[in-house]
């Protein structure tokens, strides 16, 4: 079902969705969002304070993201931690101040624009409707509350507002976009001469003086990763599960006693007239309207086709053409006062005139199916995993507050909590800062595990790796990082120094062929040297995959050539091999070779890409108007 979300949730608000629903323990868990407590807070934005527990849930939710994206080619080592949790913190800040904008400017979501949202989003929907049922299944499965979930749709539609209120305001005339297409589609002619390192790394001789400097210099190039070894305790909503096996008369009677659950809503086909009372609408005008309505009621009652009427006065575009036709009604698509008129109808009964946060409407039932108990063996799977999970739930809500208070009353020892609660010590080898296998390729874990006080001999606080999964581990055995010996490393040391050596006489090289080259001297008579190689490219875009990115990137920064004179420029590729560039033309891209169709749709681009530039600005100003502290992190 989430994968189902993942692919049709869009944009700024649907990602804030996605990451309500699948990941709820960055904001519901052991520790309430900013509630720090005692602790000093990592930064304050207004009278919001932001705790290192909140940054660290934030990082989580951005390495899960990361993982998404990146799938099985992820790996911690892409990625710079410390780096990603800066990001987190920024996000949070960021967001803190787009959220204090949004009330201050006073942005508004209706409860028609929340429920439209939440009603599209596929997630929620069984044969192509909303369904209550799935809705509430997969917010209690997640651990959040319908008000919650509403009142966050309602928050990232403000959001959006604010945001779009930015991004698309931003106009662009036909000039830029042509000056646009003209950059991106240039062409530059080059050639290069590549004098690789390779190329002298045998004639250069290196000293043991040189390889004793250069470890010296280097010793942190040379040290293996400091590593744990951790003991282990977790409480796991998932392992209780595993050891409940019920039987089936205790399955038959569970589904007896909860078969409101296993109900299915027998279809309401439901049709209706719309008259529409925008949000701010004045009292005189909606009068207006409900005697518009009331004036359609006259006309049914007095016999006219209902889906006549509503395809010649409905202001709901979508269901007038259709006579009206709502298509099939499930609980909890529409808002209470539908739901309630609906309630009352017959089949073929057409409602009063109501009131809703739509406007003014009149309803009709056009059909109804009575409702159905799913059969238990149709069910015995879902009523076997509700099962478990009711029972195993309440022993985990019993062990995981004496989880706590044991791991809490004994900070030297796992025992107590293994015999207590029935748990079993288990071990986890191998851990380093940045990998780990098992338990410890949870980052949290491995963050834990190196905490000063952890290494020190004591029990790690109580990890909620997630809202069902908590850890306490203390480290069993640990190794600090060590230099290794020069004897271990002289052959890399050896290379590294033979390297540098040869860049350096590379340098001073090319750095002769460029004073040649700018003189008159021909790039075919240089190449016929031993250890030069010509590379003749031709015309390459901005993004041509067969040059080196970094040679391209200082092709198209070098300055236009005339008819009488080229352009060249040293540069070093990121491999250490040299190169000497040669620019001979510069062709823009031809802007007659675009049609209206395509026109319009940079000019959407473009207004979208420099929209969100302007949206980087102003939060980057609403950063430095509003009121926010960072502390000092090197405390």
């Amino acid at each position: 079902m989430l994968e189902r979300l993942r692919v049709h949730v869009k944009g700024w608000l649907g990602m804030a969705i996605l990451i309500l629903i699948s990941i709820p323990f960055a904001l519901f868990g052991l520790q309430n969002y900013t509630s720090g407590g005692s602790e000093q807070p990592v930064a304050e934005v207004g009278d919001v304070k932001i705790y290192q527990a909140d940054v660290n849930r934030a990082y989580q939710n951005r390495v899960s993201q990361l993982k998404d994206q990146y799938g099985e080619q992820y790996s911690p080592d892409l990625f710079n931690e410390a780096a990603v949790r800066q990001e987190s913190l920024n996000r949070l800040v960021q967001e803190q101040l787009i959220s204090q904008t949004v009330a201050k400017d006073g942005y508004v979501a209706s409860d028609r624009a929340v429920l439209d949202v939440i009603s599209k989003l596929e997630a929620f929907q069984k044969d192509g409707q909303f369904d209550k049922a799935t809705y509430e299944q997969l917010l209690q499965m997640q651990g959040l509350t319908t008000t919650g979930f509403i009142e966050s749709v309602r928050l990232g539609i403000e959001r959006e507002q604010f945001i779009n209120s930015i991004v698309d305001t931003t106009l662009v005339d036909d000039s830029e976009v042509e000056d646009f297409y003209r950059l991106t589609n240039q062409t530059r002619d080059i050639r290069y001469l590549l004098l690789p390192v390779s190329s002298v790394m045998a004639e250069v001789t290196v000293t043991d003086e040189e390889i004793e400097k250069n470890y010296a210099q280097n010793e942190h190039l040379y040290k293996t990763p400091e590593v744990a070894l951790i003991d282990y305790v977790e409480l796991s909503l998932a392992n209780l599960m595993t050891d409940i096996n019920p039987s089936d008369e205790a399955l038959l009677a569970f589904y007896e006693s909860e078969k409101q659950s296993f109900m299915v809503a027998g279809h309401r086909r439901a049709s209706h007239i719309l008259f529409e009372v925008p949000e701010g609408t004045s009292i005189d005008d909606a009068e207006i309207k409900r005697a518009q309505a009331e004036e359609a009621l006259s006309r049914i009652k007095n016999g006219e086709e209902f889906s006549v009427i509503a395809e010649e006065v409905s202001e709901d575009i979508g269901s007038a053409k259709l006579g009206g036709d709502l298509g099939i009604i499930t609980e909890g698509m529409m808002d209470a006062e539908f739901e309630k008129a609906l309630a009352t109808l017959k089949e073929g009964e057409v409602s009063e005139v109501i009131q809703t946060v739509y406007g003014f409407q009149i309803i009709k039932l056009v059909s109804k199916e009575a409702d159905t108990i799913e059969p238990f063996e149709q069910v015995k799977e879902k009523v076997t995993e509700l099962f478990k999970r009711d029972i195993a739930g309440e022993k985990f809500d019993q062990l995981a507050e004496r989880f706590a208070a044991l791991s809490f009353e004994n900070p030297d020892s796992l025992e107590p909590l293994a015999d207590e609660l029935g748990l079993k010590i288990q071990q986890q080898s191998g851990i380093t800062q940045l990998n780990g296998e098992g338990i410890a390729s949870n980052d949290k874990v491995r963050h834990a595990v190196f905490k000063e006080d952890v290494l020190a001999g004591n029990n790690s606080e109580v990890l909620e790796l997630n809202s069902e999964h908590f850890v306490v581990l203390r480290v069993n055995l640990h190794t600090p990082e060590e230099v290794l010996p020069l004897e271990a490393v002289k052959s890399s040391v050896e290379l590294s120094v033979k390297k540098e050596k040869s860049q350096r006489l590379l340098k001073d090289k090319a750095a002769g062929f460029l004073t040649k080259a700018t003189s008159g001297v021909s790039f075919n008579e240089l190449a016929s040297q031993d250890g030069v190689l010509l590379e003749d490219v031709g015309p390459v875009t901005r993004n041509d995959q067969s040059t080196p990115a970094k040679l391209l990137r200082e092709a198209f920064s070098m300055p236009h050539p005339n008819e009488e004179e080229r352009k060249y420029k040293l540069t070093t590729l990121d491999n250490g091999d040299f190169a000497v560039i040669e620019l001979a033309k510069v062709t823009d891209g031809d802007v007659s070779e675009i049609d209206e169709e395509s026109l319009q749709s940079f000019k959407v681009f473009l207004a979208r890409l420099t929209g969100e530039v302007t949206l980087a600005a102003s939060l980057a100003n609403l950063s430095v108007d509003a009121d926010v502290v960072f502390a000092d992190q090197s405390e």
